[in-house]
């Protein structure tokens, strides 16, 4: 079976609390898992479904969402480490990509489309 990349240990050392499991018998991948914690004053809940490549992400400051992203067959999730930071590639197709880091500050980057922000804004700034 095709699966995410991402593994369920990655997955607790990045958010750092257990999940909640919607069958406590069925194991990873095949299960769905969901996560849910508090970081900074930032309610974040992330669900998983590694087997069938679903997956919901949603942060929430004081009872207001601020961001949401609910996929269907997405195209991959893979965790990195560098130094002291971890963070999530939700690759969510072959051209659009989410990056989302919880520590050392919770960030949220997204990348849709043919072109990246780099090549976007070395173009902006090229115009007379």
């Amino acid at each position: 079976m095709n699966c995410v990349t991402v593994e369920e240990l990655e997955l607790l050392s990045f958010f750092g609390v257990e999940p909640a499991r919607v069958d406590q018998d069925i194991p990873w991948p095949y299960n769905d898992f969901s996560y849910l914690l508090e970081v900074g004053g930032y309610t974040v809940s992330f669900r998983i479904a590694p087997a069938y490549k679903d997956l919901s992400l949603s942060v929430a400051h004081n009872g207001s969402e601020l961001y949401s992203v609910r996929s269907v067959s997405i195209k991959d999730v893979r965790y990195h480490r560098d130094a002291d930071r971890e963070t999530l590639e939700i690759a969510v197709s072959d051209r659009d990509t989410i990056w989302f880091r919880l520590r050392p500050s919770l960030l949220i980057t997204q990348e849709a489309g043919e072109c990246s922000i780099p090549s976007m804004a070395s173009s902006l700034t090229s115009i007379p």
